[in-house]
């Protein structure tokens, strides 16, 4: 054999090689695992490497996102009048582009079932990225992904900060999951209800000119509904799923009998109470059991700023989305579309007004910081 040949052997056996394991617990394994990541998810074949892909996309989406939100400011002083509808077509871009990207994501996030087994480990508060794209790395970019500390009472979050000292007194930069199948459910949840709310906005089309929202895509509207919807039964088989856990190791959400958990906010049973009765109230109104009280002089927030049906009715949510008014709709804070009375139906037994938007006006009255925190969390 030449020598030539010789020194071509390791060269011919690297494709042969076995791809290394996903790390995702180290600043250096997360660069080099995110690095490796192809652009074709079809040619994933472990529920490892779906989740290292599914991570790695969601925090280059950050990035590029920040990257996008930080050249966009920096030109948004410069904007005149005659460039609104440039800066609304762009802004209408990238929600299509994240869009497609979350539906990307959320397809792989789907196909992942690990039953009782434990997938990767990961750390958050190692991942360091330049966010920004300015090709430096601040100390908010180096942070940016830690947790909070795990505590009673509320913890302490704010805007992304350059002081290394407030993410040493109230970030756990340490922090490790070892992520199981409610993690997965976790992480579904929160990419169904934002691609969902991506499809939502993109419904419509803003008039500059006349200040108001038209209805464009009716079509975009069913098609919110069904992944939110999907969003609502996710959340439902999360808590379940935490709930039935019997491990303790390296938890992220957590019932109350696991106390080795990096979620910032401990939750206690009742907390997992009022989940399950959110979730009811929500997915009755979602889906058309309740009615949403937007009748007039009906008082509340809704009946004041929404006095959409006649009294003894109410809004029928699914309806509103599932047979959407006709493209062309228009509205606007002053004058909601009259197509909207046809989505009303009688209040009776078997529709009864939802009790939801009295619950939450009660709940922001009277609620502290730490009560809005825990919806945030784990309600999705």
């Amino acid at each position: 054999m030449s020598l030539s040949a010789v020194l071509a052997l390791p060269a011919m056996a690297a494709p042969l090689a076995a791809p290394s394991a996903p790390d995702l617990a180290t600043t250096d394994g997360f660069r080099r695992t995110c690095a490796a990541q192809p652009v074709n998810a079809d040619v994933l074949r472990t529920d490892d490497e779906r989740l290292a892909w599914a991570i790695c996309r969601d925090v280059d989406q950050v990035r590029q996102l920040s990257t996008w939100a930080r050249r966009g400011m920096a030109t948004l002083n410069r904007v005149q009048p005659q460039d609104y509808a440039a800066v609304v077509a762009e802004v209408e871009r990238k929600i299509d582009e994240v869009r497609a990207e979350m539906r990307r994501t959320r397809l792989q996030l789907e196909r992942v079932q690990l039953g009782a087994g434990r997938s990767l480990r990961i750390a958050p508060g190692q991942w360091q990225v330049d966010l920004d794209g300015d090709g430096e790395l601040s100390v908010w970019e180096r942070h940016f992904f830690a947790l909070p500390k795990r505590r009673h009472g509320e913890p302490q979050f704010g805007m992304p900060s350059d002081d290394a000292g407030h993410y040493e007194r109230h970030y756990d930069m340490n922090a490790v999951i070892d992520l199981d199948q409610s993690d997965v459910l976790w992480a579904l949840s929160y990419h169904q209800f934002i691609e969902g709310l991506l499809i939502n906005i993109r419904a419509f089309d803003v008039d500059l000119q006349r200040r108001e929202l038209v209805l464009a895509r009716p079509a975009l509207l069913r098609q919110a509904h069904g992944l939110i919807g999907r969003g609502l039964a996710t959340s439902g088989r999360l808590r379940d799923a935490v709930l039935a856990e019997t491990d303790d190791q390296n938890e992220w959400i957590s019932h109350p009998r696991q106390v080795n958990s990096v979620f910032p906010i401990p939750l206690e049973a009742a907390d997992f109470t009022t989940w399950r009765v959110m979730l009811d109230q929500v997915g009755a109104l979602w889906h058309g059991r309740h009615l949403l009280p937007t009748t007039a002089g009906a008082g509340g927030l809704l009946g004041s700023l929404a006095p959409v049906c006649p009294a003894g009715q109410g809004l029928d949510i699914a309806k509103l989305y599932l047979q959407p008014p006709p493209a062309g709709t228009r509205a606007s804070l002053n004058r909601l579309p009259a197509a909207l009375t046809t989505m009303c139906r009688k209040v009776d037994a078997t529709h009864p007004l939802s009790p939801l938007p009295g619950r939450l006006e009660r709940d922001t009255v009277g609620a502290t910081g730490m009560s809005a925190l825990r919806y945030l969390y784990w309600v999705n």
